[in-house]
């Protein structure tokens, strides 16, 4: 038996150290190497198929006769990034005369509201309108009575509801 004793603890070293370690379960996980989806998930063609992101405003069609504050509306996505980048270093402006503003009005897929200074009413003022059809967002900054329009894409067709907003400072 004392033979027999360290050829067992002999094989048994040995036969620990020949193991291969167990990889651990991230190691046992395909990494992704690119971008690529999966084949399961794309179709054959011919042809060249370009995805564009399509906007959605549908829920700020429910903002009629409420209040921008109460709806959080320059918090909400798609407008928030897209009013930043459109005022860019105005936005601060835009954002001190847009204090007091009436409830939001929604007519024919555009949406309109403007705001004021507190207690400068009639000379530093802000507007928004969004063409939710065109998807379009266009803003105008009225200081000291001078009126500057903003909008995406540089178009120049504004709403009607902005235009008068424009007229009433006399421009």
């Amino acid at each position: 038996m004392r033979k027999l004793l360290p050829s067992i603890v002999a094989i048994w070293v040995h036969t620990c150290a020949c193991k291969q370690p167990v990889a651990s379960k991230q190691e046992q996980q395909p990494r992704e190497t690119s971008a690529t989806p999966s084949p399961d998930t794309m179709i054959p063609g011919n042809d060249t198929v370009v995805a564009t992101e399509i906007t959605s405003w549908s829920r700020f069609e429910d903002f009629t006769g409420r209040y921008a504050g109460e709806v959080d509306l320059l918090e909400k996505e798609p407008l928030k990034q897209r009013f930043r980048q459109l005022l860019g270093r105005d936005t601060g402006i835009f954002l001190q005369r847009y204090q007091v503003a009436p409830p939001i009005e929604v007519d024919d897929g555009i949406l309109y509201n403007d705001g004021c200074e507190p207690h400068n009413c009639s000379s530093d003022e802000a507007s928004l309108a969004i063409d939710m059809k065109r998807d379009l967002i266009f803003a105008g900054v009225a200081v000291n009575g001078r009126v500057k329009l903003y909008a995406e894409k540089r178009d120049t067709v504004y709403p009607q509801r902005m235009l008068e907003w424009r007229e009433k400072f006399g421009r």
